[in-house]
């Protein structure tokens, strides 16, 4: 342990006005400390909602089997509509609106389709066309 002299020692003094200010500055770094854990904790809440968000920012596989549905139903609406009864020609439509679907949001995968997309996805679907497509099949391209 330290004696007492050793201690008296190693104090220096201080002036009365210069400890004031210490403990005026000392008290506003206590102040400063509290405002910087009240913004972190904002953060931090913020930080928790958007992972609890993220975790539906996707669509449902559920969702991905109605658009493909939707996208069968559209490709089978348009060889109707234009008479085009080759066995490609389903297929080569599903291909096109999908991959057109796919471009428009963004993603490779519909799995990977914002939540926030799928009505307007689903609106794309139904009023998709391509005249250029159904001239390439009635040329037999």
């Amino acid at each position: 342990m330290a004696r007492a002299e050793d201690l008296q020692a190693q104090m220096v003094p201080v002036d009365p006005k210069s400890a004031s200010a210490l403990a005026t500055s000392v008290q506003q770094l206590g102040a400063y400390i509290g405002q910087l854990g009240a913004i972190i904790g904002a953060m931090q809440r913020r930080m928790d909602e958007m992972e609890r968000q993220q975790a539906a920012v996707t669509i449902r596989h559920e969702d991905v089997k109605r658009l493909l549905g939707l996208i069968r139903m559209r490709a089978e609406q348009i060889c109707g509509k234009y008479e085009l009864t080759d066995k490609d020609s389903p297929r080569i439509f599903r291909a096109a609106i999908k991959k057109d679907l796919l471009r428009r949001c963004g993603v490779k995968d519909l799995h990977d389709m914002p939540a926030a997309m799928l009505a307007g996805a689903e609106s794309m679907v139904n009023s998709w066309t391509s005249v250029r497509l159904v001239m390439e099949r009635r040329n037999g391209k």
